[in-house]
């Protein structure tokens, strides 16, 4: 057996090993071949996939390293643990990360990156804070790796002398009640952008899950998904509008979102579809991955606790989860502690809440 497999995954093909177990790798002409882990066709298969497909194409000449350069240790910490325990999507924008980095300093040697000269690369990256952290980040775990590979001294380590600049914006904007109505009024039940903004903001999940929902894991007015980042098995209800959503359509044959291939979006596929769809709407500052912060707000505003919401979202940690969810200070209790100190009532009490409240599950 070998050869290409179904047109539905293509640079994919099988053979039989020695073992005689049917294995599946991904070879496409100028890219690293990549053998799967997941069984064929499985929601796991499919993530491995798209990340495949999402990888940067190599330099030319990558094949030839000079020893101790930046090009080595990447190679090397490509080729370890740390990075191959890592799930696809993640080291898909890993190896984006570290290929930018490597087209510019692949044949320096690693040695030469003091922490002087890191920190310069960091003030240049100064209008892209949260790009300049992720780089320092890997910095850091390329030196570990040319620290044990006896590339550097044990004690050389520049990264921790170094200082990301400091982000000044709060990452994606996070959707007003306003935005989510316009997007709605622009896109209609029954269309694909409406089906990706319903499932972002009332699943309250991350593209990347989203992306790979599957028909069978919405089954019983429930979303039951193991989230792709951080594996939390999160169960969340359906609520009425977005069983409205999924009611209009459409919905593909395996996943609940599909492409016009009939497959699933890629990470860059699914974006432009909702980018353009917030441009259609007059929201071009907006993104899908903002919804998912209106979600949390909308929890936080509906006075749920943390670890309610956290059930939602299935973040792992309450500072990231109050990040997402933002903070407009809590004005009833403000009220209530100046009422007690002061005596009265205060002369101008915030208004009641109305546009946040739980929404009814159906089928109860």
């Amino acid at each position: 057996m070998g050869g290409p497999v179904k047109r539905k995954f293509p640079f994919v093909t099988s053979f039989r090993d020695r073992h005689g177990k049917v294995r599946y790798r991904f070879r496409r002409k100028g890219y690293p071949a990549q053998y799967f882990k997941a069984p064929y066709g499985t929601k796991a298969f499919e993530r491995e996939y798209a990340g495949c497909l999402e990888a940067e194409k190599p330099a030319i000449g990558a094949d030839r390293i000079r020893p101790g350069s930046v090009s080595d240790v990447i190679a090397r910490y490509y080729a370890d643990t740390s990075f191959q325990d890592l799930r696809p999507a993640t080291q898909a924008v890993y190896r984006g990360v570290l290929e930018r980095f490597r087209a510019k300093f692949g044949d320096d040697p690693i040695r030469a990156f003091d922490a002087q000269r890191i920190q310069r690369v960091m003030n240049a990256m100064r209008h892209k804070p949260h790009a300049a952290a992720r780089l320092r980040k890997l910095l850091a775990q390329l030196y570990t790796i040319a620290r044990r590979e006896r590339i550097v001294p044990g004690t050389f380590d520049p990264v921790k002398d170094t200082r990301p600049p400091k982000a000044e914006s709060e990452g994606y904007h996070r959707w007003s009640e306003e935005e989510l109505t316009q997007f709605e009024e622009a896109h209609p039940l029954g269309t694909k952008p409406r089906l990706a903004f319903s499932l972002l903001l009332y699943g309250a999940q991350r593209s990347a899950d989203v992306r790979f929902l599957t028909r069978k894991a919405i089954e019983g007015d429930r979303i039951r998904l193991k989230q792709s980042k951080t594996s939390t098995a999160v169960n969340v209800p359906i609520v009425a509008l977005l069983q409205e959503a999924l009611d209009a359509g459409p919905l593909g044959e395996v996943l609940v979102l599909e492409n016009n291939q009939g497959t699933a979006y890629t990470a860059k596929g699914f974006y432009n579809m909702v980018k353009r769809a917030c441009i259609a709407a007059g929201l071009p500052h907006c993104s899908a991955h903002g919804l998912r912060k209106a979600a949390a707000r909308r929890l936080r505003d509906a006075h749920c606790t943390d670890e309610e919401g956290m059930a939602i979202t299935g973040h792992k940690t309450v500072s990231m989860y109050r990040k997402y969810a933002g903070d407009s200070g809590d004005a009833a209790r403000a009220d209530s502690a100046m009422a007690r100190t002061y005596g009265g009532k205060v002369s101008n009490p915030p208004e009641k809440l109305d546009t946040v409240q739980p929404q009814t599950i159906e089928k109860e």
